[in-house]
């Protein structure tokens, strides 16, 4: 599930945002990026053990859509149903001012485990350019009926000397489901260490936790991750 992995973010948004900033200075931008998660965790659940995600994303103007693929390189009878999943989405960024900026878009969720779980999510959000980047979305899947809160924040602190940066994030999330609602957060931090003007390796580290075991047995999870990503 790509929009938020949201972070939570901090590896699925920095695929999204090279590919936005690259697309100011040309009219077509596209990012390749394959990442290595020690385990899948979307919004505070964790659906895989560990996997590899690659993933595509084309950029016009304000306009972009990718595709988001996550193969699990094991997997238990907990998580079997979710070992593969490929997401379609597209979005649009709109320009508010020189301070806010909107983002809409859809994505279709597809699993192995049957099209019983395939979905197709609806998101907005609004995100400002001001200290700590603060972001919130809301996601409304019309398949399953769940709606999403989730916001976030962030700070860059730059050490050009060794050409990385050190990439703080911090999420919220509230999910209302049709069977219960639950709540979770996380943080974490990403390490981008610029291999080429067109190239980024990054490493990361995200720890979430969430309110309820119903839907998680393991509440709080620590997942590692490490990922390249070249624009075009």
């Amino acid at each position: 599930m790509k929009k938020t992995i949201i972070a939570l973010a901090a590896l699925a948004a920095s695929v999204s945002a090279s590919a936005q900033e690259a697309a100011k200075s040309s009219e077509l931008a596209v990012t390749l990026d394959i990442t290595y998660v020690s385990d899948y965790v979307f919004r505070g659940v964790k659906l895989a053990d560990a996997s590899i995600q690659p993933s595509i994303e084309a950029a016009y103007g304000d306009f972009y859509a990718g595709v988001w693929y996550s193969d699990a390189t094991s997997q238990t009878n907990a998580t079997a149903l979710f070992d593969s999943e490929a997401d379609l989405y597209a979005g649009y960024n709109l320009s508010i001012n020189e301070t806010f900026s909107a983002d809409l878009g859809v994505t279709r969720y597809t699993y192995n485990g049957g099209s019983q779980f395939d979905s197709t999510e609806a998101f907005v959000g609004l995100k400002a350019n001001v200290l700590l980047s603060p972001s919130v979305y809301y996601y409304y899947d019309f398949d399953l009926e769940v709606s999403s809160y989730i916001g976030s924040v962030g700070y860059s602190l730059p050490v050009e000397k060794v050409g990385l940066s050190l990439d703080f994030s911090a999420t919220y999330g509230y999910i209302q489901v049709p069977a219960t609602d639950y709540s979770y957060w996380g943080v974490g931090v990403a390490v981008p260490y610029k291999l080429s003007e067109t190239a980024k390796l990054t490493g990361a580290v995200n720890y979430t936790s969430v309110d309820t075991s119903n839907l998680n047995p393991e509440q709080d999870q620590v997942v590692f991750s490490v990922g390249l990503s070249v624009g075009f």
